[in-house]
């Protein structure tokens, strides 16, 4: 993959993350603040605002544990990325 294919992969998936972490977090009524106190990271309500703005980057952790708190299959979420 070319560098640039790579970087418009990264940006999508940045994008992708930070839309599915405000969907899912809004479709189970959660604010902010109570998705930071399920994280086993230290994080406050303004790292998520920071997460779903795109003012911050969560770490591979941190995204594998907001989709564990919302039970998503891990599969089917990254499948958007293969390439057929």
């Amino acid at each position: 993959m070319k560098e640039i294919e790579r970087k418009r992969s990264a940006e999508s998936f940045k994008l992708h993350v930070q839309r599915s972490l405000r969907q899912m977090r809004q479709s189970k009524g959660m604010s902010q603040a109570q998705l930071a106190k399920k994280m086993i990271s230290n994080v406050d309500q303004s790292t998520i605002s920071n997460w779903e703005s795109g003012k911050s980057e969560m770490t591979m952790t941190q995204l594998l544990d907001v989709l564990f708190i919302f039970g998503v299959d891990l599969d089917s979420y990254f499948s958007f990325l293969r390439k057929d």
